[in-house]
C-alpha cells in the first residue's frame, strides 16, 4: 500500500501526489478534509480554553497547512528528498497540526524509516490521533499500532519494513528539537514568536550534517545568536518564485529550504541585535482615517503605537526627558531608533 516517491521534475508550487496516497489520506482523514483550502479548515477550529492559553503565552492560533501536492513537491530531491533516500532516515515535523504532512510522508516517502511529528494544540493533535487510529483499522495487513497513550502520543508501524510514524502532543521545544542532531530532514512550516528565535537557532545549530530544513521563517531574518549558522539555502529554493501550495494560498506560498553543510563558510550572518524584524504591521483604517497596528504573532490589534517590536523596546529616560531604545537579550541601549520601531513611527 505504501508507494515510493515518483521523481517528477518540480514546476510551480505543486507536484502531483500519487493516487494511492491520496486515497489512503482520504480514508483516514475524510475525503472532504484532504486538500481543504481557506481560513476555516477543520484544524483551524480551537476551543476557548486553547485560545486563552495561546493568549497567555503570546501565541497565535491562526492556522493553515501544506496541501498534498505542496508536500509532494517538498519531498522532491531538490528540496527535502535528497536527504531522505537512504532507507533509514528520520523526518521531524515541528508543529504538525492535523498530522496530514507527517501521514503523507509516511505513506509516500520510502526513504524515511521514522517520522516524528509534534503538535502543541490538543484539538489539532486529536485530528492526527484519530487518523492514526484509522490507518491500521482500514489496512490491518499493512499497518499496526504499536503504542498509544490517548491525548499524548500514538505510534504506527508498517508491517514487514518496521518503518514508524510517531506523533506527540507536546511543546516541540521539549519534544522534537532534541532530535535535531539526528534528523535527516525537518519540516518547520509554522510561525513562532520572535522571543523564541534565539532558543530555536541554538537548537538548529546542532543539526546533523546534511540535514535539510523546510522553514516558514527565513533563517536570515531570525538567526539572532552569535553561533555560526550551518545552513545554506538550497539552490532550487533561492528564487522568490519557488513556492509551495498551501490551504491559504493554493497558488503557492514562499517557504525556505536549507541544507546543513559545515564544509562551506557560513553564509547567513548572525545578527544578535537584529533591528529590522517586527511582528507589527501598520494598517490604514478608512473609517477613522488613521493607522492601527496589528500584531501578526498573537493576532491582536491596537490604536496606540507599539512600544516594543522584535526584541527592541522604547524606554523613557526621566534624566534626559526622552526615549532611548533597549535591546532586551543583550541589554544594549542606544538613542538611535532601530528600524523596526522607526517603521512604526518612532523618531
Amino acid at each position: 500500500m505504501v508507494t515510493g516517491q515518483t521523481l517528477v521534475p518540480a514546476c510551480g508550487p505543486a507536484v502531483p501526489t500519487p493516487r494511492q496516497v491520496l486515497a489512503t489520506l482520504s480514508q483516514v482523514f475524510g475525503t472532504d478534509k484532504v486538500g481543504e483550502t481557506g481560513y476555516e479548515i477543520a484544524a483551524a477550529q480551537c476551543s476557548d480554553e486553547e485560545k486563552d492559553h495561546a493568549r497567555e503565552r503570546g501565541l497565535s492560533l491562526l492556522y493553515g497547512e501544506l496541501l498534498p501536492d505542496g508536500v509532494s513537491k517538498a519531498l522532491q530531491p531538490g528540496w527535502l528528498g535528497s536527504s531522505l533516500s537512504s532507507g533509514n532516515g528520520l523526518l521531524l515535523e515541528l508543529g504538525m497540526g492535523s498530522g496530514k504532512v507527517a501521514m503523507q510522508a509516511f505513506l509516500q516517502c520510502r526513504g524515511v524509516a521514522h517520522i516524528l511529528g509534534v503538535e502543541l494544540v490538543p484539538s489539532r493533535f486529536a485530528i492526527a490521533e484519530a487518523a492514526a487510529k484509522r490507518l491500521p483499522e482500514s489496512l490491518p495487513k499493512a499497518f499496526k499500532m504499536c503504542q498509544h497513550t490517548p491525548g499524548q502520543c500514538v505510534c504506527l508501524e508498517e508491517a514487514g519494513s518496521g518503518r514508524k510514524a510517531e506523533l506527540w502532543c507536546a511543546d516541540f521545544f521539549n519534544v522534537g528539537l532534541n532530535y535535531c542532531d539526528r534528523s535527516d530532514a525537518i519540516f518547520f512550516a509554522v510561525s513562532i514568536p520572535c522571543k523564541l528565535f534565539p532558543d530555536l537557532c541554538r537548537r538548529l545549530a546542532q543539526a546533523k550534517e546534511g540535514c535539510r530544513l523546510f522553514s516558514y521563517h527565513s533563517l536570515e531574518a531570525i538567526w539572532w545568536i552569535d553561533e555560526p549558522c550551518p545552513f545554506h539555502q538550497c539552490e532550487a529554493n533561492v528564487s522568490e518564485l519557488d513556492t509551495f501550495a498551501t490551504s491559504w494560498s493554493p497558488q503557492g506560498y514562499k517557504f525556505y529550504v536549507y541544507v546543513c553543510d559545515r564544509t562551506r563558510p557560513p553564509h547567513i550572518t548572525a545578527a544578535t541585535r537584529n533591528e529590522t524584524f517586527s511582528e507589527w504591521q501598520a494598517v490604514w483604517d478608512d473609517a477613522s482615517q488613521a493607522y492601527y497596528y496589528h500584531n501578526q504573532e498573537n493576532e491582536r490589534s491596537q490604536w496606540e503605537v507599539p512600544h516594543q517590536a522584535g526584541c527592541w523596546q522604547a524606554a523613557w529616560s526621566e534624566e534626559h526627558r526622552a526615549y532611548f531604545f533597549w535591546h532586551q537579550p543583550t541589554n544594549h541601549s542606544q538613542w538611535e531608533v532601530p528600524k523596526c520601531l522607526a517603521d512604526l513611527g518612532w523618531g
